[in-house]
């Protein structure tokens, strides 16, 4: 069955993103436990965490992703933000824990002028450290579009994470930050190439979720700009190959296009439950 859904906000209180997310006709979602720009992190509290566990058993909203805060950089050469971003990752892992989900979602960051090798390294070594407190979760790692200094635009950065790290770990594909780091996903040969590779390097099991993204950039862009579905770059007919191809339809899929006011959340959901083919659905 086709697992399809929206970045809720929690704004309400974590335990109501289940009411919001059956109304828009999600049956998965992700979020931030708190703002995605402040190392502020704060626990919710006993009611709101067992109103969470209630309504996790009681809808069909399955999974939740769990997005970890930007200012995560576990590539970062600099030691403050490195430790930040570790005792970050550790709070998560807590929290995801009392929530009785699984999945953590985060950007590997940036070497800020090291070079790769660096960056990768202190991404292994930072997973490798929090291993005693990731025994519960997923860390999921999401490629990234191919700004400058950063890791993870490539295929060979997420495989070289996933086999150096001992933690439970996964990937996560982002639909616009693999078009502009130079993954042609939008035409049928290109696609099919893509995921080959993909599954070559990493392995199709490996795939936790999908985002769902269309690029304000060109191919090749390496600018991370999210524009709603069919509106960008890739366009109505790449979507439709995406969300149909027998390799990728049965993983869950997450929209996170613009609050522009141009669409709402819940059209940009309706557009793509329209390229579906159910019938290509087991």
């Amino acid at each position: 069955m086709h697992r399809l859904g929206v970045h809720l906000s929690i704004a309400r209180g974590i335990e109501k993103i289940f009411d919001t997310a059956f109304q828009m006709g999600c049956n998965c979602t992700q979020i931030f436990s708190h703002s995605p720009r402040s190392w502020h992190f704060r626990f919710p509290s006993d009611e709101q965490i067992e109103k969470f566990r209630y309504n996790y058993r009681r809808y069909d909203i399955k999974p939740v992703f769990v997005h970890q805060s930007y200012l995560v950089n576990l590539a970062s050469p600099n030691r403050t933000v490195y430790m930040k971003s570790i005792d970050s990752i550790k709070r998560e892992a807590q929290l995801v824990g009392l929530l009785g989900i699984r999945y953590i979602v985060i950007h590997p960051g940036s070497h800020l002028g090291k070079g790769e090798k660096v960056g990768l390294e202190n991404i292994v070594n930072a997973l490798n450290s929090l291993s005693n407190h990731l025994e519960d979760v997923e860390i999921l790692v999401e490629m990234t579009a191919g700004s400058k200094n950063t890791i993870g635009s490539k295929f060979e950065h997420i495989e070289y994470i996933l086999d150096n790290t001992v933690v439970e770990s996964g990937v996560v594909l982002d639909t616009c930050h693999l078009f502009a780091a130079g993954y042609d996903i939008k035409s049928e040969e290109g696609l099919d190439r893509t995921v080959e590779e993909f599954e070559a390097r990493i392995g199709m099991n490996k795939l936790k979720l999908i985002h769902l993204n269309d690029s304000k950039y060109p191919f090749g862009s390496n600018r991370d700009r999210h524009e709603h579905i069919g509106l960008g770059e890739i366009g109505v007919d790449g979507f439709r190959r995406i969300v149909n191809h027998r390799k990728l339809r049965n993983k869950p899929m997450i929209l996170e296009t613009p609050m522009d006011g141009v669409r709402s959340d819940e059209e940009n959901l309706n557009v793509i439950k329209s390229l579906i083919d159910f019938r290509s659905f087991p």
